[in-house]
């Protein structure tokens, strides 16, 4: 009985229907979304604690696929490197474990962000600070913004003052080059000037951005090896 478990959970077939119901799962979410929904707002988990089930059940039932593609990938490995550990060339191998690990990596980068990321939109004047956790403070000393002739802005910025390490410090920012300050990003938005400078800011946090960046490598690495591998131009 546990082996035949075992062979359905590791099965490849098995691994692509778990792949086929994810994807049905999210396009039917993507039909019961509510048009106020805060799931882009909101941490996932905390999303998932307070919508009402009639909004949350797709993405449950996505989550509970997702756990049993986790375990098909590892199972999946484990056994491709038992039948294969004594055929073939390393990088035949192990390229596809590292593919694997790269998927899990993905996973877990956005596990991590779903329990603790953070997204905040501010309004700010110059003069006003911005709080964080451990007391320390950042304070928006100068908002700017150019105009061009048809009163379109062609830039804008922010100046930030903040302290690190015992010493002062400030930074100028745009809409395209956020300051990261203790592992939050702080994004412009936008600047007007009238009736008073005041801006607009985003404050975003993504735990798992390392994780995610290393498994899309991992991923894209190991599929450039195999890929050579099977033009028989091996990497040397």
């Amino acid at each position: 009985m546990l082996k035949r478990i075992y062979d359905s959970l590791a099965s490849l077939t098995f691994g692509l229907w778990l792949l086929a119901g994810v994807c049905l799962a999210m396009a039917v979410g993507s039909f019961v979304a509510s048009e106020r929904s805060a799931i882009n707002e909101v941490p996932l988990f905390v999303w998932l604690r307070q919508a009402p089930p009639r909004e949350t059940w797709w993405l449950w039932l996505t989550l509970a696929i997702l756990v049993l593609l986790v375990i098909n990938t590892v199972l999946c490995s484990i056994d491709s490197l038992r039948a294969k550990w004594q055929r073939g060339s390393f990088l035949m191998r192990i390229a596809p474990q590292v593919m694997h690990l790269g998927f899990l990596l993905i996973v877990l980068a956005h596990l991590l962000s779903a329990s603790g990321s953070l997204k905040e939109s501010l309004q700010v004047r110059e003069g006003m600070t911005i709080g964080f956790p451990d007391g320390s403070r950042v304070e928006i000393a100068e908002l700017a913004a150019t105009y061009g002739k048809m009163g379109m802005p062609t830039d804008m910025s922010a100046t930030l003052r903040y302290a690190e390490g015992g010493t002062a410090r400030s930074a100028t920012i745009r809409p395209n080059h956020p300051l990261f300050y203790q592992g939050v990003g702080i994004y412009l938005k936008d600047v007007a000037l009238v009736p008073y400078h005041a801006g607009l800011l985003e404050i975003h946090k993504e735990p798992g951005g390392g994780a995610a960046l290393a498994g899309a490598l991992l991923f894209t690495v190991a599929n450039l090896v195999l890929l050579a591998k099977r033009r028989g131009r091996e990497p040397k």
